[in-house]
């Protein structure tokens, strides 16, 4: 969807983070795209962006107003975090992304290792993303990894 200005909205979710926060400044300095950071807590980080909206991937119901009117959403999750659940917070991203109209949804990460090295390496925290992903591209949701 465009705004006012005829820019596409791209949400990001991550934005106060390093590869999130990057993203944020890349779109804005493109100055193609209006941004709307995505935070936990977006009282504390106001200055990010035009817009900052609550989001937090343990917490679905606060995605439907994070991606209201998006154009695009770009999606970086942590494993690393008590209680992190990546298949159930992605697939909980998309479909609250598939919802909101959104047409284009990108996600961090990286490619199935484990397939690319004939099972010769793998990297723990991706077999559940790689999930997320399939599981995402089956109910029509053009996704990209990047």
């Amino acid at each position: 969807m465009k705004t006012k200005n005829n820019e596409k909205l791209i949400a990001v979710i991550g934005a106060t983070g390093h590869q999130g926060g990057s993203v944020v400044r890349a779109l804005q300095a493109s100055g193609q795209f209006k941004v709307r950071a995505l935070s936990r807590n977006p009282g504390k980080h106001r200055e990010l962006a035009e817009e900052v909206v609550e989001a937090d991937l343990n917490r679905p119901e606060t995605f439907k107003a994070a991606f209201e009117g998006a154009h695009g959403v770009f999606l970086v999750t942590t494993s690393g975090l008590d209680g992190t659940d990546e298949f159930t917070q992605g697939t909980a991203a998309v479909r609250a992304a598939k919802a909101a109209g959104v047409k284009h949804f990108i996600w961090s990460t990286l490619p199935d290792v484990k397939a690319i090295s004939g099972g010769k390496f793998e990297v723990p925290t991706l077999p559940a993303r790689q999930r997320s992903i399939a599981w995402s591209r089956k109910r029509g949701l053009r996704i990209t990894r990047s």
